[in-house]
């Protein structure tokens, strides 16, 4: 069964009919409203939050970041060996941020939003968070209370721009923003937008490379294993779409590692079951779990 309320189903199949390039307006309405001169958003008819450029969450520069999935293979490893301040948490790994003490915290998907806002509600004011149009919104419609004093940063889709039209990013206007590989893109210009895949793995990295940290380290991204539960998930396992769009997903990490090696920026995937090892990025035994001695 699908996370999201019927009337957001309903919202989207709706505005579906407005055609293809305005689709994507149905993500803030109907009590969400953003100005993008101004990056001042209101709900409901008040102010909510003023945003902030991606570029002025992450510090420029720093030794590591590690980007932070989800994925089931973080169950077994040390999580205590993220590096305090250096980590990007994406989705449920926000349930991490007292034991690695984050840079940030990402999400995209307002499914999750629907299933978890208790657990983005309880984060530290200090931590700032990248949300998506969609999530905004839906974080907004279940606790508006929780935008006071935090620092918020929209992660905006370069291909559907909030309060634009859908963009062919493949035309030479977009040449030295936008690199593309088959239905897959990567975005040179955050502070624009991230070209989406279909994880937030993916989005955080784009944002991670734009700060130009010595090295990127890759945590609980497996992609190969997305019928198993997330590592904090039980029976109650939310739907997965990995599989249906692995290919895409995949094609987004290769442009990816190609910008960090033009950018000098070390990049290694600590998941030993992760899908990325077939495609050239390297294991880093950071994470693995140290027997006990006998």
């Amino acid at each position: 069964m699908s996370s999201r309320p019927l009337s957001r189903r309903l919202a989207k199949l709706g505005f579906r009919l407005l055609g293809p390039g305005r689709a994507h307006w149905q993500d803030l309405w109907p009590t969400t409203q953003i100005d993008p001169a101004t990056g001042d958003v209101t709900w409901r008819g008040q102010a909510l939050v003023r945003l902030v450029r991606p570029s002025q969450i992450l510090p420029r520069g720093l030794p590591l970041i590690t980007v932070v999935g989800s994925g089931p293979s973080l169950r077994e490893q040390r999580i205590e060996a993220i590096a305090p301040h250096s980590a990007i948490l994406c989705n449920g790994a926000a349930l991490l941020a007292e034991r690695v003490q984050p840079l940030a915290v990402v999400v995209e998907d307002e499914r999750f939003v629907f299933r978890h806002h208790g657990m983005l509600s309880v984060l530290d004011k200090a931590i700032p968070l990248f949300l998506s149009a969609a999530a905004l919104r839906a974080f907004a419609d279940a606790d508006a209370g929780a935008f006071a004093g935090r620092a918020v940063a929209l992660i905006d889709n370069l291909q559907k721009p909030v309060g634009g039209l859908r963009r062919d990013l493949s035309g030479p206007a977009w040449q030295d923003i936008a690199v593309m590989r088959n239905d897959a893109g990567f975005s040179r210009d955050v502070d624009r937008g991230v070209v989406i895949t279909g994880t937030v793995a993916f989005s955080a990295l784009q944002l991670a490379i734009a700060a130009r940290p010595a090295r990127i380290l890759l945590a609980g991204i497996d992609l190969s294993n997305d019928a198993a539960p997330r590592f904090y998930e039980g029976a109650d396992k939310a739907p997965s779409g990995l599989t249906a769009g692995l290919t895409r997903i995949l094609d987004g990490f290769i442009l990816a590692r190609a910008e960090a090696a033009r950018q000098n920026i070390a990049l290694d995937c600590a998941s030993p079951v992760s899908a990325l090892l077939q495609v050239g990025y390297s294991y880093s035994d950071t994470l693995e779990s140290v027997p006990l001695p006998v």
